[in-house]
């Protein structure tokens, strides 16, 4: 008899130290799973505050040239000169526009007529530029139209990248466009703004059809982040708003939030910026664990914890079932 009570008391001792150690296992798991969750949040949270101080910073930018190219709408001289422009000297009209280009560090400020025709524009694409003939650009057909309108491209003349900020000219006594003022802006300093992410991180804006028109990684340029039929890239190769660019797959989609490239994983994060369907995208190199609720990650192992148990019991019972029989 005493056997079998020290039998029994040294197996409940087994069951207790069985116990625990699950429970401490357990916890370990949950420390440790819960720090590198919490850690990837971190890491997420990071990112996004990187790319909504770049969002800003990008729309204070966009915005100041909208304004400019409205200002340039509503000038007292160019509202002049759209009215008799033998009386005004172009000349004149060229400080208004280079005083313009200079404050604003602009590419090229011109003025269009209501036929799309480059009327006057600024050095050192005034040869170049001006008489052509741009009403095939959807920023001249939108600013027409009475809109103001951002137009990512490259340009037809120099074949830099730059965003085109049209706005229409109206006379007081006619309610439709006679012209459009145009300036453009080099992607130079949006490149230099994305330069700002640290810690390896690939940044770039990207078109509402995928193309990647401005990123700190250069080997990414013109390349397709999302999946385009043939006909697709036909339709945007057409528009020729990035020239002659094949437009070639990046090899990886932008659209979830881990992805995978040169084998490793990544973090992403996207935000529409002031340019209607243009988004800044960010990569950051990260684990390849995946952030889980605290509620979620407690249910599991609640569960883990109620599995293990049970199958404890059983062979537990099971065995003292066998010893009672002996």
């Amino acid at each position: 008899m005493p056997n079998m009570m020290d039998y029994q008391q040294e197996q409940n001792m087994n069951w207790k130290a069985t116990f625990l150690v699950i429970i401490g296992v357990l916890f370990i798991c949950l420390v440790v799973f819960g720090i590198l969750s919490y850690n990837s949040v971190l890491e997420k949270r990071a990112l996004e505050t990187d790319t909504a101080i770049t969002k800003e910073i990008l729309g204070q930018t966009i915005q100041e040239v909208k304004d400019a190219s409205y200002f340039i709408s509503e000038h007292p001289l160019i509202q002049e000169w759209q009215v008799s422009p033998t009386l005004v000297d172009d000349h004149d009209i060229l400080i208004v526009l280079n005083t313009i280009k200079y404050m604003l560090d602009a590419s090229i400020v011109y003025i269009m007529d209501r036929d799309g025709n480059v009327m006057v524009c600024t050095p050192p694409c005034d040869i170049a530029l001006t008489g052509q003939n741009l009403n095939f650009r959807p920023y001249f057909q939108e600013a027409i139209k009475g809109k103001e309108f951002v137009y990512p491209a490259i340009s037809v003349i120099n074949q830099e990248r730059g965003l085109y900020f049209s706005s229409p000219i109206y006379l007081r006594e006619n309610s439709n466009p006679v012209g459009v003022a145009v300036i453009t802006l080099a992607l130079d300093r949006f490149d230099k703004v994305l330069k700002n992410y640290s810690n390896g991180v690939i940044a770039g804006l990207i078109s509402p059809e995928g193309i990647i028109f401005s990123s700190n990684e250069k080997s990414w340029l013109f390349k397709s982040a999302e999946p385009l039929t043939v006909k697709e890239l036909e339709d945007i190769r057409a528009t020729r708003q990035f020239a002659d660019k094949p437009l070639e797959p990046l090899g990886l989609y932008l659209s979830e939030s881990r992805v995978k490239y040169n084998d490793e994983s990544y973090m992403l994060v996207k935000d529409d910026i002031a340019i209607p369907g243009w988004q800044v995208f960010a990569l950051s190199k990260t684990t390849d664990l995946h952030p889980v609720p605290p509620f979620i990650m407690s249910g599991i192992l609640l569960i883990i914890f109620g599995i293990s148990y049970i199958i404890l019991a059983i062979v537990y019972g099971q065995k003292k079932k066998q010893k009672e029989k002996k």
